[in-house]
């Protein structure tokens, strides 16, 4: 029996693939969260592709409420 990581779940995954259910991705995300994302993934360069899909999902909710 290997005792190394399992890779499927360092990413959130469980083995057999789906996702976890954990308390962050339950909260709705913010549009003031979106900023603080989007703002500092402009400062630093990395994370260029969550920020539009941050940007979209708290625009989503704003308008679901």
């Amino acid at each position: 029996m290997s005792r190394g990581r399992d890779p499927g779940r360092e990413s959130g995954r469980s083995k057999d693939g789906n996702r976890r259910n954990s308390s962050r991705s339950s909260r709705l995300m913010s549009m003031e969260r979106a900023r603080a994302i989007q703002s500092h993934a402009d400062k630093t360069g990395r994370n260029q592709d969550f920020k539009s899909r941050a940007m979209s999902a708290a625009s989503k909710n704003e308008s679901s409420e």
